[in-house]
């Protein structure tokens, strides 16, 4: 039998069951109906056809002619064309008609073993001819049907007999609407890993379909790995969509899961609640708009294998810098169509992502290798690795061990020297050492590193904070760094160099040139030692003067400088045995830059103001300062010490007078008598030695005989309230010119204040 389905889709359904109902009809026996028209003209029998409401298609069956005679021969080359019309179809009509099918075999001569009569209708073996129409959505009316025959010569016979090759009555054909969106596009998205569906809503076109309440219609997506027609539609309503949306939806993203690799075909339909009847839901599965894909969309967002093998290699071009690095790989089996990026880093990374990371070139399947021009001026160590795309532009960002290739040295630099020029390092005292130099040329940004060795180190031997001593950076532009050395060091062997560390032409991963060429200076002397501390040799308060006077030794110390500090308290402790320090609190400072120049005295001697009216104990320290600032801050008191107590007085001392007789009373009288007296003074400090007294008359009587030297009768040195008491005997005789008496007494005190009263 030959079965032909026609229309918008292809339909088989229902066509075993149409030809059941046909056979059912047909009897049992070879008598049938007789042929009608010309033999000769091969034209087909008994056409019938019966409209399918479910699968919504019309069947037209016929039979060959069933006539014995050499005509059959003819069927062999003879072909059926069938015809559909909602007009009657006659001869006069069918010229304005075209076949929805023709070339319909009458009989193949291989089937029948080129027995003609076997190709009969209903005497042979062949069977009844059919052809399907699919009838298109919403039509409702009734429609004709006929079959012509063409023979070997190509001419249509339009022989039309009624039941025979034409019906006698129309076919009844109601089918639905369409009730889908229209043009279904999708598109993946393999970066995000994302699947967007769009689409134009029903409603968009045709507003009668309701979007809120209980009827409210429902948007499904469905996904298979195979075409979704008409003919199979029907199938999805067994299965569950993957996704179901409110209506008015007219696009959608669907994630997709990782490590995912499939073809996928997306279909999207209504759900179309109470539409039949109450409780009777409807869904149009025919896709008549374009609403399920016809290709499928590939979804891969599973990244192929990183290369197995891969190799770098630099040559330089020393003639005119620069140079080239290539790279090799062999491509990744079991892949297709795809590409391989080539990526670079001044450090080594495991992932493309790193912000250091290049692409510098993407190259085609099949050709397993790139060579990449190195800048002239790029110095250092690269990392390259090889990263595979596969025909969606799937990758994995990782990078494998054998898909990279690390620290590939290139020298595009040459002949140019890494280093900067002109270092040179210089003692300058205060604990520092400067050093400057020149920067490097050839570089931007670049940073520099300072280092010092006890010895001249090579290039070879150049390992860091070993055989070298990293001390600190700074930027380019800067051109100097101060060295802070530690105390107490006194040494001529120091080293110091200079090194660059620059990008060279890469975002990340700088290199540093350590061949030691023309970046040192050295040996040079440091100086950190404190010197000596100073030795006061004297010290002496001048009350009547107001100022003191220090005199100490000079030290043998080249262009050493001295400096006096002082303190008011008790900066070495009780017994005055301690240590001090000129950072201790208490201590001020009172005069500075003391230098002995040339002079080669032993001593030197500086005198300080004091103010008038004091009388108090007063640390004075010298302090030694050499040729680098280096500075010796202890003090300590005694001999050889530099630090020393003053007594600052410029008070004049103060004395209490008592007269007292013969027998030692004290005399109350106003005017004396001839006896014998004693006048004792107590002064309220301590002198340099005794007083002198001078006892007179107004009248110009002469008592005591001139100055005399008091004697100390008590010097309460165990009463703090008190001080020494001085006496002196005189005698009144009956010669003594008689008058007011005046006892003057002259008296000096141990800071050599002076006063007669």
């Amino acid at each position: 039998m030959t079965d032909q389905t026609f229309g918008k889709g292809t339909e088989r359904k229902a066509v075993f069951l149409v030809l059941c109902m046909v056979l059912a009809i047909m009897p049992l026996s070879n008598v049938a109906a007789e042929d009608l028209g010309n033999p000769s003209n091969l034209q087909a029998q008994d056409i019938s056809a019966m409209f399918d409401p479910s699968s919504e298609t019309t069947t037209i069956t016929w039979r060959n002619i069933d006539y014995d005679g050499s005509v059959l021969q003819g069927l062999f080359s003879a072909t059926y064309n069938v015809y559909r019309s909602a007009s009657p179809i006659n001869q006069s009509s069918i010229g304005s008609l075209t076949p929805f099918v023709d070339g319909i075999i009458a009989c193949s001569s291989v089937e029948v073993l080129n027995d003609a009569f076997k190709c009969r209708g209903l005497n042979g073996t062949v069977d009844y001819h059919t052809a399907s129409f699919l009838v298109p959505p919403g039509v409702n009316g009734t429609f004709h049907y006929a079959v012509t025959t063409t023979l070997n010569d190509g001419t249509e016979l339009l022989d039309l007999d009624i039941n025979a090759s034409v019906l006698e009555a129309p076919v009844q054909e109601t089918t639905t609407p369409i009730r889908t969106p229209y043009n279904l596009v999708a598109d993946f998205d393999p970066e995000r890993s994302v699947t967007s569906l769009s689409w134009v809503n029903y409603n968009d076109i045709f507003p009668i379909l309701p979007e809120t309440g209980d009827d409210a219609y429902q948007i499904n997506i469905w996904r298979t790995d195979y075409p979704i027609t008409r003919a199979n539609g029907a199938d999805m309503l067994s299965t569950t969509p993957i996704a179901t949306y409110s209506a008015g939806t007219s696009s959608v993203e669907l994630t997709i899961p990782e490590s995912t690799d499939r073809d996928a075909y997306y279909a999207v339909t209504y759900l179309l609640p109470n539409w039949t009847a109450p409780g009777e839901d409807y869904q149009d599965v025919r896709f008549l708009s374009n609403n399920a894909l016809t290709s499928s969309l590939v979804e891969d967002n599973m990244p192929p294998s990183q290369v197995g093998i891969m190799y770098a290699e630099f040559v330089p071009s020393p003639n005119s810098g620069g140079g080239t690095t290539t790279i090799t790989w062999t491509d990744v089996p079991d892949e297709t169509g795809e590409s391989y990026r080539i990526y670079m880093s001044g450090n080594p990374f495991s992932t493309i992502l790193s912000s250091s990371v290049q692409m510098i070139a993407t190259v085609s399947e099949g050709v397993g290798s790139y060579q990449y021009e190195v800048p002239i001026g790029r110095l250092g160590y690269a990392n390259y690795c090889v990263v595979t795309v596969d025909l969606y532009g799937v990758l994995d960002t990782n990078t494998t061990v054998n898909s990279c290739q690390e620290s590939v040295f290139e020298d595009a630099f040459t002949p140019w020297i890494a280093e900067p020029t002109q270092v040179n390092a210089e003692f300058i005292g205060e604990r520092t050492t400067r050093v400057t130099w020149q920067d490097q040329l050839g570089v931007e940004g670049e940073r520099y590193h300072i280092w010092r060795s006890n010895f001249r180190v090579t290039g070879a031997e150049f390992v860091a904070n070993q055989s070298m001593e990293w001390l600190g950076s700074v930027s380019d532009g800067v051109g100097f760094f101060d060295v802070l050395l530690d105390a107490d060091i006194l040494r001529d062997n120091a080293h110091y160099y200079v090194t660059t560390e620059a990008l060279y032409g890469h975002i990340n991963g700088t290199y540093m040139d350590t061949r030691l060429n023309q970046n040192h200076d050295g040996p040079i002397s440091e100086d950190t030692r404190a010197p000596n501390p100073a030795r006061i040799k004297e010290a002496t308060s001048l009350g009547a003067l107001n100022q003191i006077t220090l005199e100490w030794f000079n030290e043998p110390d080249v262009n050493e400088g001295y400096e006096i500090w002082r303190h008011y308290g008790a900066p070495f402790g009780e017994n005055e045995d301690q240590i001090g320090n000129i950072g201790d609190d208490g201590w001020e400072f009172v005069l500075g830059d003391i230098s002995p120049g040339e002079s080669t005295d032993s001593t030197l001697v500086r005198q300080l103001p004091i103010p008038a009216g004091v009388d108090r104990d007063v640390w004075y320290a010298v302090i030694i300062e050499d040729q680098w600032s280096n500075q010796n801050p202890e003090m300590f008191n005694g001999i050889g010490g530099n630090a020393v107590k003053i007594n600052e007085d410029t008070k004049f001392p103060v004395a209490s007078m008592i007269l007292l007789d013969e027998d030692g009373s004290a005399f109350q009288s106003p005017s004396l008598v001839s006896g014998s007296y004693v006048v004792q003074m107590e002064i309220d400090e301590y002198l340099q030695g005794n007083p002198s007294v001078n006892i007179t008359t107004i009248a110009g009587g002469d008592i005591s005989g001139g100055e005399i030297e008091m004697n100390m009768i008590a010097d309460n040195n165990n009463d703090p309230d008190r001080g020494p008491v001085y006496a002196f005997e005189f005698f009144v005789s009956q010669s003594t010119i008689a008058g007011d008496m005046v006892i003057e007494l002259i008296m000096e005190e141990e800071s050599g204040n002076t006063i007669s009263k």
